[in-house]
């Protein structure tokens, strides 16, 4: 027995011996980097591009007030669900985000509606351009939580870098919409529903695409 043990005993030992200790995951650590991340791009964009003239949280419009609470929800149940999928434990659950989704697609929806009613007015070239612009304002807004949460994957062991990927595209994106919400004048359901909401769309994309690519294991 004394022969056998010690063989295992030196093998166990050269597995072992040049690993080093790696600091646990921590879902509050996670959640304060991608919250402190969505805190810097929204001051951001107030900060290079200014709040909206009816101010930022005393807008008395109630389409402003209810898209911005939805990308916000939004934003932070993703965060939520891809903290946790860095982490993976028997019996997690990763469907939460898709109630807050499921809110958020109400925007979209409704400016489809609309736009369709109104005709090729909804679409005019001065619409177009200021559409275009807060897309690319959200997109860009979105890219410092995307790599928050990119990082925090790559740090983590997710499951599903697919799926990871994805809901991380949605938070950043989620979060990027928000930041406009702070600078954007407009109250029209067919802008912010069609535009500001193209931005989740886009950063899930690209999310779903990239992420996986950087988070292998």
């Amino acid at each position: 027995m004394t022969m056998d043990k010690a063989p295992s005993d030196t093998l166990i030992a050269e597995l072992v011996g040049e690993l080093q200790p790696v600091t646990p995951l921590r879902f509050g650590s996670g959640l304060a980097a991608a919250l402190a991340a969505a805190g810097v791009s929204a001051a951001g964009v107030v900060a290079l591009l200014g709040a909206r003239p009816d101010g930022v949280l005393h807008s008395a419009d109630p389409m402003h007030l209810v898209a911005t609470g939805l990308y916000g929800v939004l934003g932070l149940a993703a965060s939520v669900t891809v903290i946790v999928m860095g982490r993976p434990q028997v019996g997690s659950d990763h469907g939460g985000w898709r109630w807050a989704a499921g809110m958020a697609a109400l925007l979209p929806i409704a400016g489809l509606i609309v736009a369709a009613e109104r005709g090729h007015a909804a679409m005019a070239g001065d619409a177009m351009a200021h559409g275009a612009a807060c897309l690319a304002i959200g997109a860009a807004a979105s890219l410092l939580v995307l790599a928050v949460l990119t990082g925090w994957l790559r740090r983590g062991a997710p499951t599903a870098p697919g799926r990871a990927g994805l809901v991380a595209g949605v938070a950043a994106g989620a979060f990027g919409s928000f930041a406009v919400s702070l600078h954007c004048p407009e109250n029209d359901i067919v802008h912010i529903g069609l535009w500001h909401s193209a931005a989740v769309v886009v950063m899930a994309g690209i999310g779903g695409l990239l992420v996986p690519r950087l988070v292998r294991w």
